[in-house]
Order: C-alpha cells, then structure tokens, then sequence
C-alpha cells in the first residue's frame, strides 16, 4: 500500500518505490513510470524533483508550441537557406534565395506558417503558372513554376523536421512539365558553322567546336583554360563552369560572376576530342593559364559568349538557334568530309 496517499511504498526487496501516472495506452490501461530509492525519504525527494522537471517542461513546450504557431513563412524560408547555406554550391543556394525572395516571399511571407493550407500553396502555383487574368503571358514556364514547387516542398520538410505546425496534410499541386521542342542543326547549316570555325583562327571559334566535338555548354566553355587540353592525349578535362548568380552580399551589385564546380557531379569529365580538332586547337593555343576563347587571362561571361555566338550565326546566314543546340546528342559533326 502506498505510503501516506503519496504512492510510495516499500517493496519486498527492501527498497522504496515512487510511482507516477503518465497516461493511458491504447486499451485505456494506466501508464506508470517508477522512482526507486533506499529511504523513503530519498524517493520523495526524487518524485518531487521528476514533478517539478515534468511541469516546467510541459510550460516550456507549451510556450515553444505557442511561439511557433506564430513563426511566419518568411521565418522559416529564412531559417531554411541559412542551413541550406552549409550543404550546397553557392550558385545553388543563390537560385534558392532568387527564387525564396522573388515568389514565395512578397505573396506568403506575413502569413503564419501554421496557417497556409494546401489549397493556398496550390492556388499561388496555378495564378504563378496562368498568370494575370489580363495579361495572360506574364505567367512563368511549367519548369520555373516546378522550381517554385521544389523548394516550398523542401521547406515544409524542414519546418516538419524542425516541429512547427502545418495545416498542409495534402500533396500539392504538380505543373506537368512538356519537353521543349529539340533544335537540330540540318546538315548543311552545321556544315557551315564548322567550316566558319577551322577557317576562322580566332580564339572564340575554339568555343564552337568543343561545343559540337565536345557536348561542352556554354559556361564550361568560358571558364576553360589552356591547360584543360591536353594535346598529346586528345583529353579535355572539364571541372569547371563560369555562371553569373544573385549576390547575396548586402550594398553591392545585385548579381555577380562565379567559377564554379559544373552542374552536377557527373559534369566532371574527361572528353576525347577528335585527332583533327586537337590539331586545329593547337594553331591557337596561348599560355597554358590563358582562357581559351580569349586567349588572354581574362575570361568572357556567358551572355557576352552568346551575343559573340548569334553574330557569328547572322554573319553565315543560319537561324537564331540556341547555343546548347550544338552540344545535342543529336549532332553529328561533318568537317572531317570537308576539304578545307
């Protein structure tokens, strides 16, 4: 019997036992958790202590779960990046930060986290992918719209992880994503973008054809040095891209330049090139720290690469094509029939 109505009492094997009512299982049969101790004296004051410890905590958890009820959106896509910070490239937490600061912020940030259902997250991606009811082309591309999709879904996975409340109990809304139409250079159009490239003997034709003997996109190719070549195996060691993203620093230009790891880690690569490509290459090799389409130390940024590549495609009377439209598995390089 439990000593003066407290539930302690002495057990047959000498010692004294404390018990503490927890809850109730599934069968509504009580739960117990048992305090032991050599005096009676000594299991009091550990009940007592086990109470006090249990009542502040459940006030803690109750203030905890109070003041995350009213922990904004914005809250936690800001605590979200600061840890996404610490575990990818810098050009990926930048989109991350264009995309958190542009769309998700301005139409969800003040509200409270707990508050945004699935029907809202799925209404902001539908008005995001129709856009205005007036201007119907300002509504983003299926694949931004997935984007925007994306990280939503992956800061609810942390607000999840983290234990703050969520109204959102159902899948959200999935734009269906339709491949873009591929671009294919027809024979005689890729035939005269590569004579244009070997009769050229400037740096930047160098650019063309490690796009249309290599698969090199367009960064890769700006960010390539000299002694990425290797001439005596015919080896192009890629393992870097040059990109231009948001700045995140505070008081400076919005976006910067950044030589970076390529896009993902199967971009890192060693690529054979033909025998009469690494020739002609050869013919404009500068110092081995020199970029390749510059032949300088200085390197040219993509959308400059790009304005350099559509002149090129006016001056030969081909089509405005897209510049990842040489690295199209789809090509077929034909310079080696041409007599040059």
């Amino acid at each position: 019997m439990g000593r003066r109505g407290e539930n302690i009492r002495k057990r047959k094997d000498g010692r004294w036992e404390a018990r503490m009512l927890t809850g109730y299982d599934n069968a509504r049969k009580a739960k117990y958790h048992s305090i032991y101790g050599k005096t009676y004296s000594e299991v009091k004051y550990k009940k007592e202590l086990w109470i006090e410890r249990n009542i502040a905590e459940k006030t803690s958890n109750a203030q905890t779960y109070n003041s995350k009820l009213k922990t904004t959106f914005e809250q936690i896509c800001l605590e979200w990046l600061n840890a996404k910070r610490q575990t990818v490239k810098e050009s990926s937490h930048a989109r991350y930060m264009h995309i958190v600061k542009k769309h998700l912020l301005p139409e969800l940030g003040t509200y409270h986290f707990s508050s945004i259902t699935a029907n809202m997250l799925n209404q902001f991606l539908l008005k995001k992918l129709q856009g205005n009811s007036e201007l119907p082309e300002s509504g983003l591309s299926p694949k931004t719209v997935s984007d925007i999709r994306t990280i939503i879904v992956q800061i609810m996975s942390y607000a999840e992880e983290h234990r703050y409340p969520t109204a959102v109990t159902e899948k959200i809304f999935f734009p269906k994503i339709c491949p873009p139409e591929i671009q294919i250079l027809n024979k005689n159009e890729q035939q005269a973008l590569e004579t244009y490239a070997f009769q050229a003997q400037e740096p930047f034709s160098a650019g063309i054809l490690l796009a249309l003997y290599g698969g090199l996109r367009i960064g890769e190719i700006c960010s390539l040095k000299w002694n990425d070549i290797q001439p005596e195996s015919g080896i192009v060691r890629v393992d870097k891209t040059l990109l231009r993203i948001q700045n995140a620093e505070p008081d400076s230009s919005k976006t910067k330049l950044l030589i970076d790891k390529p896009k993902t880690s199967h971009s890192i690569r060693m690529i054979p090139l033909p025998g009469f490509v690494i020739e002609h290459l050869e013919t404009l090799r500068k110092r081995s720290d020199c970029y390749v389409i510059t032949g300088t130390d200085s390197f040219i940024e993509p959308r400059t690469c790009l304005d350099k590549y559509k002149k090129i495609l006016k001056k030969i009377g081909l089509n405005n094509y897209s510049f990842h439209t040489l690295r199209h598995p789809y090509v077929k390089p034909t310079t080696k029939n041409i007599i040059l």
